[in-house]
C-alpha cells in the first residue's frame, strides 16, 4: 500500500507544488497526508495544532528606529524582597543592540558608579567561557577524546572512557568536589548530627588542600593523586548527570596541558582578550569602586578569594556589561564557527523534567508557557552562577537572538537571581516574537506572479495566528495546487495547512534565502507521545530533476525581497 501511495504521489508531483510533503518517514507509519489514511483521521477527535518543523518560525527580528519598545513595568522592582540588602542588575538584548537595563544598588551598598560596569563574581557561569576555550581549541583537543590523553598519570582503567565532552555536560560519573568538602574536616561538623560514626580523617585518607576557596592549594599531583583514591573514581561514564565542579578543574588542566599556559590565561587568550573583556579576570578586583565587595559584619561568608585550581569551574570576576558582551559573541559567531556553535547549543543529556536538559556547560529550558502566537517549547539556553555573596544567570535564546544577564550581590543574591530570571524572559521573547511577526509581515508577505505573456502561475503569502508564513494560494501553470492537493486527499479545504519555513538559517539575511514548504493540516488526532508531530521526518521528500520539491528560494536587493523562486519548477515569480 505504502509503494502504491508513493506511486500516486508522483504521479502528481509536477502539478503539485508542496506535495513536498507525501512521503514516508519510516517503513511502517506513513505521514499523515498519504492517501488512505484519512478516513481514520477525519473520524477522529482534533485538536486544532501545527507541527512546524524544528529551528525558527520565522527570520529573527532586527530592531529598528520604527521599532516598538520593550518596556518592563516599574512595578515589577517594586517591593521586592530582597532589595534591602542585595544588588543586582539586569541587562538585555536582541542582536548587538540593548533593549533593557536595569540596577539597583542596596543601601549602604553604592559603588560611587553604574552597577554595569562594576565587577561581581559570577561562580558557574565561568564554566561558559571554559567551554568556549575547549572548542576554541578543537585542533588540539577533541570532545571524543578521553582525559587520559592530556593526564596521563590518572589511572588509566578507571579514566579511560572519560571524555572531554563528559566532563563538559556532567555526565563523566564524578562527583561534585570529589576531596573538597569532605565533610570530617570541615571545622565545627558534628557526625553524631547525622548518626555517622566517628573515624579518624588524618593521613592520606582525606587531602587537607583546597579545602575551601582561600585554603592551601593542591599541587597537581596531589590533585592526580585524589582523582586516583578508587573511592573518587567515576561510576559509569556517560549515564545520567551529576553535576561535577571538579570535571571543570579537569578541562582546565587538559587546557594547561594542550597550550603549556595556566588555564587562567588560555581563557584570556582565547576569549576574554579577543572579545575586549577587560573586566573579566580571575584575580581579585581591586577594593574600591572597581568592585562591590563585602562591607557589614552580615558579609563575612561572602567567597571573595581565589579559586585556585576551582578556577575554572568558577573563579571569574565579570561586569554585566562584560558578560553580556560575552553571550553576544556566542550568538553572533566572533570566536566560534556557525556549525560549531550550532553543535554546542545541543542538549547532552535529558532529564526527568520534560522541560530540562543538560548541554556543554549549559543548563538548558524548554518551557511551554510562554506568551508566544504559536505555543511550543522554546529552546533558552542558560548558565547560572553562585557563591554566598554573589549569583549570576548568563542566558541565550537562540531563535531569537536574545542574550540576558542578571547578577546579584548581597544576602540574597540567589534568590533575586533565580526570581528575576522568568520575570525578563518570560516577556522577552514574547515581545521578540511578536517583533519577528510584523517584520516578516512587512518582508515576505503579499502577491508574487509569474512574469512574461501567458504566464499563469501565482502565490500569496501572508502572517496568520500560525507559524511560519502561511501560503493562501498557489497556482502553478494555471492549477490551483493546494485546492487540488484538498480534493485529491478529501481534507475539506479549511483544514488543510501549507507553510514555509526558514530551515537554513546560514542563507538567512543574504541575497538567495533558501526556505522550505511544508504541508500539514490544522486539525490533528493527538497521539501516544504527540507522535502526530514528526515533521522532522518530512523534508525533501521528493526531487525533480535533482531540485527538490518542497525547496524555494526568496531572492532579495537592497530594497528587500523582490522575488520566490521555485526550484524543481524552474520558476521565478515576481513580488507584486
Amino acid at each position: 500500500m505504502a509503494l502504491l501511495n508513493r506511486q500516486r504521489v508522483l504521479m502528481f508531483a509536477v502539478a503539485l507544488v508542496p506535495v513536498l510533503s507525501y512521503w514516508l518517514y519510516t517503513s511502517a507509519t506513513m505521514h499523515p497526508l498519504i492517501v488512505g489514511t484519512f478516513s481514520t483521521w477525519l473520524s477522529a477527535a482534533a485538536t486544532p495544532a501545527y507541527c512546524p518543523p524544528p529551528g525558527p518560525l520565522l527570520p529573527t527580528a532586527k530592531l529598528l528606529s520604527n521599532s516598538t519598545k520593550f518596556i518592563v513595568p516599574d512595578t515589577t522592582f517594586a517591593n521586592l524582597p530582597w532589595s534591602a540588602d542585595t544588588s543586582f542588575a539586569i541587562k538585555a538584548s536582541i542582536g548587538e543592540i540593548t533593549v533593557f537595563e536595569y540596577e539597583h544598588s542596596a543601601p549602604g551598598r553604592e559603588v560611587g558608579q553604574s552597577l554595569f560596569d562594576t565587577s561581581l563574581r559570577i561562580g558557574s557561569v565561568t564554566k561558559t567561557f571554559v567551554m568556549l576555550a575547549i572548542l576554541l581549541s578543537a585542533d588540539k583537543i577533541k570532545l571524543s577524546d578521553s582525559i587520559v590523553k592530556f593526564i596521563p598519570d590518572l589511572n588509566k582503567q578507571a579514566y579511560k572512557d572519560v571524555t572531554i565532552a563528559a566532563l563538559a555536560s556532567h555526565t563523566s560519573g564524578l562527583g561534585r568536589w570529589i576531596y573538597v568538602g569532605d565533610l570530617a574536616i570541615v571545622p565545627g561538623f558534628n557526625s553524631a548530627m547525622l548518626g555517622l560514626p566517628s573515624v579518624n580523617a588524618t593521613g592520606d585518607k582525606v587531602s587537607t588542600c583546597d579545602l575551601f576557596p582561600g585554603g592551601r592549594v593542591c599541587t597537581r599531583d596531589e590533585i592526580v593523586a585524589g582523582l586516583n583514591n578508587p573511592a573518587y573514581h567515576p561510576r559509569s561514564p556517560d549515564s545520567g548527570p551529576v553535576y561535577s565542579n571538579i570535571g571543570y578543574t579537569l578541562l582546565g588542566m587538559a587546557l594547561e596541558a594542550v597550550h603549556n599556559k595556566s588555564p587562567e590565561q588560555v581563557i584570556h587568550d582565547l576569549v576574554t582578550g579577543p572579545l575586549g573583556l577587560k573586566k573579566t579576570k580571575f584575580a581579585l578586583p581591586e577594593w574600591g569602586s572597581e568592585a562591590l565587595l563585602p562591607r557589614f559584619k552580615a558579609d563575612e561568608r561572602w567567597f571573595v578569594p581565589s579559586f585556585g585550581n576551582y578556577d575554572p569551574s568558577g573563579g571569574l570576576w565579570s561586569t554585566p556589561n562584560d558578560q553580556l558582551r560575552f553571550l553576544q559573541s556566542i550568538l553572533s559567531h566572533k570566536l566560534l564557527g556557525k556549525p560549531a556553535t550550532r553543535r554546542w547549543l545541543q542538549p547532552r543529556a535529558l532529564l526527568p523534567s520534560l522541560h530540562q536538559a543538560v548541554g556543554e556547560s549549559w543548563e538548558i529550558f524548554r518551557p511551554t508557557d510562554i506568551d508566544v502566537k504559536t505555543p511550543r517549547a522554546i529552546d533558552i539556553f542558560t548558565k547560572t552562577g553562585g557563591v554566598t555573596g554573589y549569583a549570576a544567570h548568563a542566558v541565550i535564546v537562540p531563535e531569537y537572538n536574545i542574550a540576558l544577564t542578571i547578577n546579584a550581590a548581597g544576602g540574597q543574591a540567589q534568590d533575586a537571581v533565580s526570581a528575576l530570571f522568568p520575570q525578563m524572559i518570560k516577556p522577552l521573547v514574547a515581545y521578540a516574537d511578536k517583533l519577528a511577526r510584523q517584520q516578516a509581515r512587512v518582508e515576505y508577505t503579499g502577491t508574487y506572479k509569474a512574469s512574461g505573456k501567458g504566464a499563469t502561475s501565482s502565490l500569496m503569502l501572508a502572517v496568520d495566528d500560525g507559524p511560519g508564513l502561511a501560503i493562501e494560494e498557489l497556482t502553478m501553470n494555471d492549477v490551483p495546487v493546494l485546492r487540488s492537493l484538498s480534493a485529491m486527499q478529501k481534507i475539506p479545504y479549511e483544514s488543510l495547512s501549507a507553510r514555509m519555513y526558514p530551515t537554513d538559517p546560514d542563507s538567512l539575511g543574504t541575497e538567495r534565502e533558501v526556505w522550505r514548504i511544508l504541508i500539514d493540516r490544522k486539525d490533528r488526532k493527538k497521539e501516544f507521545a504527540e507522535r502526530e508531530c514528526a515533521s522532522w521526518h518530512w523534508g525533501d521528500g521528493f526531487r525533480y530533476v535533482t531540485e527538490p520539491l518542497d525547496t524555494v528560494v526568496f531572492t532579495k536587493n537592497e530594497n528587500g525581497v523582490e522575488g520566490i523562486e521555485f526550484l524543481s519548477w524552474r520558476e521565478k515569480l515576481d513580488r507584486t
